[in-house]
This record gives structure tokens, C-alpha cells and sequence, in this order.
């Protein structure tokens, strides 16, 4: 879940929503160790980026859809 403009959303809203955008959501296990229990992290791609820090799911649907109030 994450809050946006003061709204929760739950992933498949955020993912479905990047989607009509023209992002390609991308699921990737990032265990760093075989034994390791799998972790896994969502990312949103455009235009043959790959999976960096920067565009994690949740940071992209934040800087798309997080309005922010004009400076004065």
C-alpha cells in the first residue's frame, strides 16, 4: 500500500494504473544469497530502462501521480 495525495492504493492499483501509462511493470527476485529467503522487488520500466534503485514501482507512481501544491 502506498499513500498518494492523501489516498491509500494497494499494488495492483498502482500497477494497473502505470500500465495505461506505458510502463512495463517488471517483478525480479533480488536474493543475494542462494539459501537466502527470496525477496523480491516490482519495477517500472519505460523504453528499454533497466531495473535500477530509481525506478522501483512505488517511486514511479509517486513521481507521476503525487501532485504537489504550487510554490507562492
Amino acid at each position: 500500500m502506498i499513500k498518494i495525495n492523501g489516498y491509500w492504493y494497494n499494488d495492483t492499483e498502482i500497477k494497473e494504473a502505470l500500465e495505461k501509462k506505458g510502463y512495463t511493470i517488471v517483478t525480479l527476485e533480488i536474493s543475494s544469497e542462494a539459501r537466502d529467503f527470496p525477496l523480491y522487488e516490482t519495477y517500472a520500466l519505460q523504453n528499454g530502462e533497466s531495473p535500477t534503485v530509481l525506478n522501483r514501482m512505488k517511486s514511479v507512481a509517486l513521481k507521476e501521480f503525487e501532485k504537489k501544491p504550487e510554490l507562492i
